[in-house]
């Protein structure tokens, strides 16, 4: 009795189970493929139709759509930076201005250093907003020296021609070469001396005298722009 109750549950088991299974199927998730249309079941990695790759790390017209938050470089350069073409103008007011100075005046230093001031506060005028470090007065100090040279150099011709001082600038450097030669006995120094007197040596002393001129409109022009922009800076902290 125990036996035939035995081989019962046996062959029910064995009669059910394969028409259970084929009751419920097994479903797999599919998707169609993006190229052809195809379905494909999901987790392949290759389309079975044209072997179109069906996994892909991004979408570039996603990323292309996405809002940009990076900051404009020119507008923070604005900022701190030197627009030149607003300091050109307020640079060449300042050069010109130390020209009229030290001209008529014979202001030099002053002439000078007051080039590299007025273009930090011309440029400021013209662009209020703007944040200048040291280094950006002393490069528009600089530009404002050199211009001031320039227009230095055309006064001073200017006047020369105008009142015909050639021949006392001239009569000027060789009083200064004799007695500096009457200083010294030695026989190369007196050459040397000889030399200058001749038009080719003072045409050699008046164009290191306008480089010297140039040089110190730089550096001094220079050290004004820096300076005003380090008072100007402590006086907006406080």
């Amino acid at each position: 009795m125990v036996i035939a109750r035995t081989l019962a549950g046996k062959l029910y088991v064995a009669c059910l189970a394969p028409a259970a299974d084929r009751a419920i199927p097994s479903r797999t998730v599919e998707q169609p493929c993006y190229q052809c249309g195809a379905p494909v079941e999901d987790g392949v990695a290759f389309c079975r139709q044209c072997n179109a790759p069906q996994i892909r790390v991004g979408d570039p017209a996603a990323a292309s759509d996405l809002p940009s938050h990076t900051p404009s470089l020119s507008h923070s350069a604005s900022q701190t930076g030197i627009q030149w073409s607003q300091a050109l103008p307020a640079t060449a007011l300042a050069g010109l201005i130390a020209g009229f100075v030290i001209v008529p005046l014979g202001a030099f230093g002053i002439g000078m250093i007051a080039a590299g001031v007025l273009s930090v506060l011309f440029y400021r005028r013209r662009h209020p907003g703007v944040i200048l470090s040291p280094g950006s007065g002393a490069r528009l100090g600089a530009v404002s020296g050199v211009l001031g040279f320039v227009m230095f150099a055309i006064l001073t011709s200017l006047e020369m021609l105008m009142f015909r001082s050639g021949g006392q600038v001239r009569q000027a450097l060789l009083e200064t070469i004799q007695q500096s030669a009457s200083r010294t006995n030695d026989p190369q120094v007196q050459q040397m001396f000889d030399y200058f007197k001749t038009p080719a040596g003072l045409a050699l002393m008046m164009g290191l005298g306008l480089t010297l001129m140039l040089v110190l409109f730089v550096v001094l022009s220079s050290l004004g722009g820096a300076l005003t922009t380090v008072l100007l800076r402590k006086r907006e902290r406080n």
